[in-house]
């Protein structure tokens, strides 16, 4: 029942105040005694507060000494009994949360990053925002999603590309990048068994799946890419039929 502290993300409210190599062993003045994962997430909440006044109380052990500390926390309120909707702490989590996310996309290190998942998400989430200011950011990852290609498992990583050119074409109206939907669209088609599933890859010529067989996790994705990319302006009757089966 302790978490030890393996990183410390510079410019975080922790820096300064636990360090790597320090282990807590407890929140908000008690010790753990069931779940610390859990535990400190409702100290964190607690915190968050008008009145936590955004002082998280951490006990911590450093180099044989046990000691109680603190650390300050952006006071954000009080969920509402219907969040995340007609709720202002969600709206400000979320706010904050693009703010960092667009930091991030905008570093040129960010660039060098191949993992399909994980950058179509986050520009799906910046799209989200309604922010026009954070356009050109999202179209210069629906253009990397334009030219994306994987040479194994594709399956786990198309639809998660599909959904963000379908959902920019469809929000911005920006043709340009419709050519690489369509590409990712048809071979996701064409790499569909003859049973209308996937598997860790694209099925074999004669239709048959390599491998463990059918799998919903990347399939489902796929399905949903493919029916957005329609949406989008995908017309193509083998598009349509993957859809379909």
């Amino acid at each position: 029942r302790q978490i030890a502290i393996t990183v410390v993300d510079k410019g975080s409210p922790a820096e300064g105040v636990v360090a790597e190599g320090d282990v807590l062993l407890g929140a908000g003045g008690k010790a753990f005694s069931f779940d610390p994962r859990t535990e400190l997430g409702r100290a964190i909440t607690a915190a968050e507060t008008e009145t936590g006044g955004g002082r998280l109380a951490l006990t911590r052990w450093r180099a044989g000494k046990t000691e109680e500390v603190v650390v300050k926390l952006p006071v954000l309120g009080t969920f509402s009994d219907t969040a995340p909707f007609d709720c202002q702490k969600s709206k400000r989590v979320f706010e904050r949360g693009i703010k960092a996310l667009a930091a991030k996309v905008a570093d040129p290190e960010y660039a060098k990053r191949t993992d399909g998942i994980p950058r179509s998400l986050n520009a799906l989430a910046l799209l989200a925002s309604g922010d026009v200011a954070l356009l050109p950011l999202v179209k210069q990852e629906a253009e990397w999603a334009a030219d994306f290609e994987k040479d194994s498992m594709q399956t786990w990583y198309y639809g998660y590309v599909m959904m963000l050119l379908a959902e920019y074409i469809t929000a911005t109206g920006d043709q340009s990048v419709l050519p690489g939907l369509r590409r990712l669209a048809m071979e996701a088609a064409k790499g569909q068994s003859a049973v209308g599933s996937w598997g860790h890859g694209f099925a074999n010529p004669d239709g048959r799946l390599k491998g463990y067989g059918m799998m919903n996790a990347p399939g489902l994705p796929l399905t949903i890419g493919m029916v957005l990319a329609r949406d989008a302006g995908v017309k193509d009757a083998e598009v349509a039929r993957a859809i379909e089966l």
